[in-house]
């Protein structure tokens, strides 16, 4: 017998990817905006841990073709590299729930790295020490967004 998934509230999904392409736009002085997390890409890896069913390579793509919309790069680039980072923790999401939060964050620091280098690859850019601000931001800020995450899960009950 064939085993079916039940999906429920998927809006959520939508809503906190939203939510986290907003907080990715909200100007910030010239002093903190090397600092900004990545938020896009912690929601589409806490999404694909916890629901590698619901959100996987397709929905990468398709939320880093709009970053890449939104933020007005070079049409394309986000959408690799956000689709190259889930495939990643879609491919592992079993082990990658098991770990510890600290463990986890230390993917975090790897995927994070992983989308700024392609970012600075593909616009050919020169890579400064700005750029691992967001990879570190992301990584201290990870358990606190799979916190907040997971409590909205559990609240709207998203399966």
């Amino acid at each position: 017998m064939a085993t079916t998934i039940r999906t429920r509230n998927g809006f959520v999904i939508v809503i906190t990817l939203i939510i986290s392409i907003m907080l990715m736009l909200v100007p910030l002085p010239d002093y903190a905006r090397f600092f900004r997390p990545e938020w896009v890409v912690m929601t589409l890896i806490y999404w694909a841990m916890a629901l590698p069913h619901r959100v996987s390579i397709g929905v990468a793509w398709f939320t880093g073709f709009i970053m890449d919309i939104t933020m007005g790069g070079v049409l394309g680039v986000m959408a690799f590299s956000y689709a190259l980072a889930i495939y990643l923790i879609a491919r592992f999401h079993l082990q990658l729930r098991q770990y510890p939060l600290w463990q986890q964050a230390l993917t975090i620091f790897s995927v994070v790295l992983l989308v700024e280098f392609v970012d600075v690859v593909a616009t050919r850019a020169t890579l400064h020490w700005e750029s691992w601000m967001p990879v570190l931001t992301s990584t201290l800020l990870w358990p606190v967004m799979y916190a907040i995450l997971r409590k909205i899960r559990r609240t709207f009950q998203v399966t």
